[in-house]
């Protein structure tokens, strides 16, 4: 309701006043704090003259965390918090406030704490807990008491607009109130709306493999993002910024994610795709084919040329396999069986380490590193353990010299005689020795440049081009006519000095296997968004870059455009990749992004999907119009249609509209046409753009995957363009779940199977 309706306005009125009166003091209070670090930091480093110290690191600390507070209070300042709850714990008479907002405000003198963080344990109760009896997990254990009141605020630029109460106003007046605001250029964060299933999400245990089935705009993404957050609050010795690593589909959705962690207070975050990761761990740019050519070579061949179609599909599905992980493990086993060289380790003509000696420490002793890393450290060991080698060397060259220097003695040499040979043979004895000692490192280093080199490149196109070796290796889990396409596709591919992204993480592994990875261990959480189209080999390497298993996974099946190489099913990536006792499965299925028209009308679409487990969407109670089907005798009037409709949704106020198109070309062609039309605000994305702009933009399917607008256009739903196959009905699936509140489906001639025969009861049909 209107705050200023609310029976408590004058109270709440009075306590926002307090609130935002301490922050506006603590924040001059920082600035000067700040001012004063900054000067003693100069003074230090001038004294120091740069040098290391103590007392500077523990300076520089304390103004990182004095800036940071700084920038979150600044952003607080205006809107200090958002909701309120009144808790009484059990055995205790004292009723307790906490007002929560998304950092906590302390008022400096008394030590007041005015607004919780939302992180905090407590803070759980006002996202998941109802009215009456609750618990919370504090640090200490369980906390049991009654939830007294349950209240949310609307504030804005230090007033209250509204006041929410649980039991006395529809809790998700609120929520819709958030979800039918108009959309810009950037994802924001849901700090306010949290529900209780994301918050389970957000909450769930730190040292477990979280995977998450969410359905279209079930706030899959804000949810990780949130959730980093969370574990960089609650555990801070073991969550740093340094130590988390966040992979997402590609540079687009990076630059349209950036604003959420910065506002929830967490900087300095890993951020990759896939193929960027990739190659900052091989050090190397490769040239990639686009993803477009792929997609597009099944897009066109999925009902044309069948065969083809499905022997693409299985090479893409191949290449990032388990099943060509054991095929290379077995090469990398016979590769390495003669790895060490055949000869003895010599100093001039002295044996010091045998083959036999060299082979042990390479398949026993040091088996636990990767291959070139266990060179290296054999060549360390050695390096630091053949003086003492040497030493007996110089001894029984020592005994042997002894033998000459008793035979001149004895001989009937007389005294001169004899003291000119024993300093002869003295002399002999240190340079032989002497010439040892000095052989010793040109030794080591000749004998380990016969060690063979590994290239990692070239032994990955060599397997997997070569029919014969892929035919040893499979054992016969391949048919040959698949192996034979296999090599000749790679091959083709390879010519052209380019590789697909499909073959990323086996070179990787490789890698892994035979030089080893730098990051390997590094991160103590590793967070994968839009993971439905991972494969489990890429999946395995990630795994590896982790401490333990700690994991955030989340994607929908149903959005798997690029399922040809991606995961058909959590549980056999469970299975395959991850630990089952430790990994954890939920399903959100509450879509908030959608309309309930739209939703209902895309459940409808995803049906067509002959699969038994797929999630239906079950969208938060949002009315709006039911998508549009259109019909148009031509190109130009569905283009001319759009630009009128366009105009029209922005009258109303929507900032961000999109028209998405099947793949590139089409974009490209869309836009040209549409530019006519003088639309302002009209951007072309494509696969070079890294930032996204809010306005009008035309955009293919694959890149719009995770992306929402107010407003989406179809452009081509025709019979030729979306036949009835699994790529195109999950293709069309993406482009009408981006929507927050209006769809229009395009078609020329006749619709395509999979709309066609959708009731009235769900589209309007024009």
């Amino acid at each position: 309701m209107l705050a200023n309706k609310h029976p408590d306005y004058e109270k709440e009125s009075e306590y926002l006043k307090t609130t935002c009166d301490c922050i506006s003091d603590e924040i001059v209070y920082l600035e000067e704090e700040i001012e004063k670090m900054d000067e003693s930091i100069n003074k230090l480093k001038k004294s120091t003259k740069g040098n290391y110290s103590d007392e500077m690191v523990v300076k520089a600390t304390i103004q990182e965390a004095n800036k940071r507070k700084y920038r979150q209070l600044v952003k607080a300042q205006y809107k200090p918090y958002f909701g309120r709850i009144d808790f009484r714990e059990l055995g205790k008479d004292e009723l307790e406030t906490f007002y929560i907002g998304k950092t906590s405000v302390v008022r400096r003198g008394d030590e007041k704490r005015l607004v919780v963080d939302w992180r905090a344990p407590i803070a759980s109760l006002y996202y998941s807990g109802e009215l009456g009896d609750v618990m919370y997990a504090a640090p200490d254990g369980l906390i049991i008491g009654e939830l007294e009141l349950k209240r949310q605020y609307e504030i804005e630029n230090k007033r209250l607009i509204n006041i929410f109460d649980k039991g006395l106003t529809p809790m998700d007046e609120f929520l819709q109130q958030a979800l039918w605001q108009k959309k810009d250029n950037r994802l924001k964060d849901i700090v306010t709306t949290i529900q209780s299933e994301q918050n389970d999400i957000i909450r769930a245990d730190k040292d477990i493999t979280l995977i998450v089935q969410g359905v279209a705009g079930s706030g899959k993404t804000t949810i990780v993002l949130h959730r980093i957050a969370y574990l960089m609050y609650t555990y801070q010795d073991v969550f740093t910024p340094e130590n988390i690593l966040i992979i997402v589909p590609n540079n687009l959705f990076l630059d349209y994610i950036s604003d959420v962690l910065p506002d929830l207070g967490v900087e300095e975050i890993n951020q990759y795709t896939y193929e960027d990761l990739v190659m900052k761990l091989l050090n190397k740019r490769y040239k990639l084919k686009s993803v477009e050519d792929k997609l597009v070579k099944l897009i066109e061949n999925s009902s044309i040329n069948e065969e083809y179609y499905e022997n693409i599909k299985y090479t893409s599905w191949f290449k990032g396999s388990m099943m060509f992980k054991k095929i290379l493990d077995k090469y990398i086993r016979d590769m390495i069986k003669d790895f060490v060289p055949k000869e003895n380790l010599k100093v001039l003509d002295y044996e010091v380490y045998s083959y036999e000696e060299v082979k042990e420490m390479f398949d026993k002793d040091f088996n636990y590193l990767p291959v070139i890393p266990r060179v290296e450290r054999i060549k360390k060991y050695i390096k630091a353990n053949i003086k003492e080698r040497i030493e007996k060397i110089a001894e029984s060259i020592n005994e042997d010299y002894k033998k000459l220097v008793d035979k001149v003695k004895k001989s009937d040499l007389d005294d001169g005689e004899i003291k000119k040979e024993l300093i002869k043979i003295y002399d002999e004895r240190d340079k032989k020795i002497n010439e040892i000692e000095k052989a010793v490192p040109n030794s080591i280093n000749k004998y380990f440049s016969i060690w063979p080199k590994i290239d990692i490149d070239e032994l990955y196109k060599s397997v997997i081009t070569d029919f014969d070796m892929m035919s040893k290796y499979s054992n016969g889990e391949i048919e040959d006519r698949k192996i034979e396409f296999i090599t000749n596709y790679c091959r083709e591919i390879f010519e052209n000095d380019e590789i697909e992204r499909e073959d990323l993480p086996a070179i990787l592994y490789l890698k892994m296997k035979l030089l080893g990875l730098e990051m390997q261990g590094k991160f103590s959480h590793i967070i994968i968004d839009e993971a439905q189209d991972y494969s489990q080999l890429q999946m395995y390497v990630l795994k590896k870059l982790n401490i333990g298993n700690s994991f955030t996974i989340v994607g929908d099946l149903s959005q798997g455009i690029h399922s040809y190489k991606g995961i058909g099913s959590w549980r056999d990536l469970i299975k395959e990749v991850f630990d089952e006792d430790s990994t954890r499965y939920l399903t959100i299925r509450k879509c908030y992004r959608s309309t309930m028209e739209i939703m209902n009308f895309a459940n409808e679409v995803i049906k067509n999907w002959e699969k038994e487990d797929i999630t239906l969407a079950e969208p938060v109670l949002r009315s709006g119009d039911k998508p549009y089907i259109i019909g148009k005798n031509s190109e130009d009037e569905i283009i001319e249609d759009i630009a009128k409709r366009v105009e029209g949704l922005k009258d109303k106020g929507y900032k961000s509209i999109a028209v998405i198109c099947k793949t590139n070309k089409e974009s490209k062609e869309v836009y040209e046409s549409l530019k006519k039309y003088k639309i302002t605000d009209l951007h072309l994305i494509t696969d070079e753009d890294i930032t996204y702009e809010s306005g009008v933009v035309v955009i293919p399917t694959y890149l719009a995957k995770g992306l929402e607008f107010d407003a989406v256009f179809v452009h081509d739903c025709s019979e030729k363009s979306y036949p009835n196959n699994e790529l195109h009905i999950k293709l069309l699936y993406v482009s009408i779940t981006r929507p927050l509140h209006e769809l229009y489906i395009y078609y020329k001639d006749k619709p395509s199977v999979l709309i066609e025969n959708i009731s009235e009861e769900f589209c309007n049909k024009e």
